[in-house]
């Protein structure tokens, strides 16, 4: 009995210790939040953003607006502002706009539809919906200096898409000693047809910039009824480069998300190859994808993939895609969102295999040629995948196939679009950054030794961003304690309540601690853009 009473007696005593410490946080807290809340700052433009891209030597940002760049420091006070738009334009008519001869002309505003960085150059690639999507060279550390803009070479010129609702993807990287720009867009009704092709960045060889590296260095639709393309992203990896976009195909009516990818010394498109990526879950397929991102995972997602593929092999090197699907339900309406995630690896064996199906002349009903009616697949050999690893002109090219990969989600929901991802690697954890319809940000973390704890938070609930696509950065810092959900408090990394009255004491003071600071990070992150971190003690991680 009395020792009973002594346990009693001392729990209340540490209870009563952590509530004084308690206390004591509040008050340092409370002055930590003064000084912080100094510190943070937020900038918003009088028009949609576009696009952000963010130079990680120097921590500047810049942004595409509808009729503007910016150009920032990484405390969000701006450094230069250029207006872009509106200009008098008209879809239907080449530039440079004369007004005798294109009287349908009216002010039109300027979507940017590429920004890009081009830090070898020390130059930003600018391009924008006016004028049938031509792009600019800005100087990378004024982009108020233009250093190239013509509006007089022609169709040769025409990069980005000239609707505002058709999506254009873009990548600046080496090729053969240059730097080419590989560009990805839909097939507008007022487009060129070019859905993907390799454009220079230098004046040679008797060819302009912007214009395309070779006259076969893209992927042109003969006619756009029959599809319709939204790019998602486009990334490079090695050898390759890779495009995701979604297809409207009208005859019959289906809706697909491919990946599609070419050698990136392919001048002449030989190597391209799509085939579908699937993100399936019992109901059926997630049949549109709004965001993707690769990445390097964390040992244990990779430790966790190599296990369900039943693989041995060294991981390290071994990427991962992370994309966000949905799906409307045809009886009721109702949207459902997912997350899948797909191995690169077990994408180039897959695109591989296929290749070499094709050029053996196997399981060819999947097979098909781009814009063409007949199947292209013929006997070349055993060996012709292996011989030729970026195709060859007498092998078929542009090829696709209906018979790609298929992930289940590894996280779901329901009533909205998960529409951006990033992701940051922890300690060994893969932790992804997820933006949505209706301006939230979640965090989530995927453990596959505990399923269970699998989990997501709403970290900040922004105002709704209108507009086709948003690019969000985010900078994800290590920290050490964990946000358990929406109506839960946060605890310390790694300790749950105990029964001892020590782990009590422990557990107790440390929480007060990252409670505050999270409750702090919840309540004093600026509407549009954010700077600043929390205590090096405390962490958001689920």
């Amino acid at each position: 009995m009395d020792m009973e009473v002594n346990r009693v007696l001392q729990l209340r005593y540490y209870i009563e210790m952590a509530l004084w410490i308690w206390t004591l946080s509040i008050l340092s807290c409370f002055c930590i939040t003064l000084s912080r809340n100094e510190e943070l700052k937020f900038f918003q433009s009088a028009t949609e953003l576009n696009h952000l891209t963010v130079d990680n030597d120097t921590g500047i940002i810049y942004l595409g607006m509808v009729n503007a760049l910016y150009q920032l420091t990484k405390n969000l006070d701006e450094i230069a502002h250029v207006k872009t738009g509106p200009s008098k334009d008209n879809k239907k008519c080449t530039p440079p706009i004369d007004e005798n001869q294109c009287k349908e002309a009216v002010l039109t505003d300027n979507y940017n539809k590429l920004l890009l960085l081009n830090k070898v150059d020390k130059t930003i690639v600018v391009c924008g919906s006016l004028f049938k999507g031509i792009c600019a060279i800005r100087d990378l550390e004024n982009i108020t200096k233009q250093k190239y803009y013509v509006d007089s070479s022609g169709e040769k010129s025409f990069v980005a898409s000239n609707d505002e609702n058709v999506s254009t993807v873009g990548l600046i990287t080496s090729l053969n000693n240059d730097r080419v720009l590989f560009v990805g867009k839909g097939n507008g009704p007022n487009d060129n047809g070019i859905i993907i092709s390799t454009r220079q960045l230098y004046e040679r060889d008797g060819k302009d910039i912007f214009e395309m590296y070779t006259d076969s260095a893209a992927v042109k639709s003969a006619y756009h009824s029959s599809s319709t393309q939204q790019f998602v992203a486009v990334f490079e990896d090695k050898n390759y480069v890779y495009f995701i976009f979604n297809q409207q195909e009208k005859q019959p009516v289906n809706n697909r998300t491919l990946i599609a990818r070419l050698c990136k010394d392919d001048a002449h498109y030989y190597s391209y190859f799509e085939m579908d990526l699937g993100c399936k879950d019992d109901d059926g397929a997630y049949d549109h994808c709004h965001s993707a991102y690769v990445t390097t995972p964390g040992e244990e997602l990779a430790e966790s993939m190599a296990q369900q593929r039943q693989t041995t092999d060294a991981l390290s090197d071994d990427k991962v895609l992370l994309a966000l699907f949905s799906k409307v339900n045809k009886d009721n309406g109702s949207l459902k969102s997912a997350m899948c995630v797909f191995s690169l690896r077990h994408i180039n064996e897959k695109m591989e295999k296929n290749r070499n199906d094709c050029y053996t002349k196997k399981n060819t009903s999947s097979f098909y040629k781009l814009f063409a009616a007949e199947n292209p697949c013929a006997s070349h050999g055993l060996n012709a995948s292996k011989n030729f690893p970026c195709g060859s002109e007498h092998l078929p090219y542009l090829l696709g196939s209906k018979n790609g990969v298929i992930e289940k989600p590894v996280l779901q929901k329901e009533g909205m679009n998960l529409t951006a991802v990033t992701v940051a690697v922890e300690n060994g954890h893969t932790v992804a950054f997820l933006g949505t319809s209706d301006g939230k940000i979640l965090k989530t973390l995927h453990q596959p030794r505990c399923p269970s704890l699998d989990t997501h938070q709403h970290l900040k609930v922004f105002p709704v961003v209108r507009g086709p696509k948003v690019n969000t950065v985010f900078e994800v810092r290590p920290h050490q304690c964990r946000v358990q959900g929406d109506n839960h408090f946060p605890s310390p990394a790694g300790h749950s309540i105990s029964d001892t009255s020590q782990d009590a004491l422990a557990f107790l003071a440390t929480w007060a601690h990252c409670w505050l600071i999270s409750s702090w990070l919840l309540t004093n992150t600026p509407r549009s853009f954010f700077a600043g971190q929390p205590s090096s003690h405390c962490s958001t991680s689920l």
